[in-house]
């Protein structure tokens, strides 16, 4: 079977992301009873397409404000202690945390973008940086993980946390692409 063979045989469905508070609630609610130790011990596995509930999928909802970090925090208390729940509620302090870093920082977002322009007009002029970009963000580079990580991403606009952290890895020392551009694909 070609590797393309294989993309469309195991494409994946998209993710069922709306747009709306009501459908982060729900994504919340669904999550919450897995907050606790079964997060804590299965968060950094990557189970494949359509199968991450080991984490809440709550960035989306997250990110666009429909769903407080507070909210998370409030519903997993009530149905977990904090030690049993403690390392899901790190992280999503560790999320508001990094935004907030980030927001004290606005020069590391310009100059990142200025970079990643910089490097897009690089790959014009550059052949080889090119055809190893252009191989990596259409999953066709011959190494199998990454080549379905990439499907995946353009396919559900989602990896698991651990996936990324490979993918990137991959991405900086295998095929000797900058970070920057690796980002931008995200």
């Amino acid at each position: 079977m070609t590797q393309m063979a294989f993309f469309e045989a195991d494409k994946p469905k998209q993710p069922e992301w709306r747009a709306d508070r009501l459908h982060g609630l729900e994504q919340l609610q669904a999550f919450v009873p897995r907050s606790g130790r079964t997060y804590a011990h299965t968060r950094n596995s990557d189970f494949g397409v359509g199968n991450h509930n080991n984490v809440s999928a709550l960035s989306p909802w997250l990110r666009h404000r429909l769903v407080l970090e507070e909210e998370v925090v409030r519903a997993t208390l009530k149905h977990h202690s904090f030690a049993t729940a403690e390392k899901f509620i790190q992280e999503v302090f560790w999320r508001s945390y990094f935004k907030g870093w980030m927001e004290q920082r606005p020069d590391v977002w310009s100059v990142y973008r200025n970079d990643v322009q910089d490097l897009f007009q690089r790959l014009n002029q550059d052949a080889d940086l090119n055809q190893r970009f252009e191989t990596a963000v259409k999953g066709a580079t011959g190494i199998d993980c990454f080549d379905f990580w990439a499907r995946e991403l353009i396919d559900t606009g989602y990896l698991h946390n651990h996936a990324r952290m490979w993918f990137a890895s991959i991405w900086i020392f295998t095929l000797r692409l900058p970070w920057q551009l690796g980002a931008d694909f995200f």
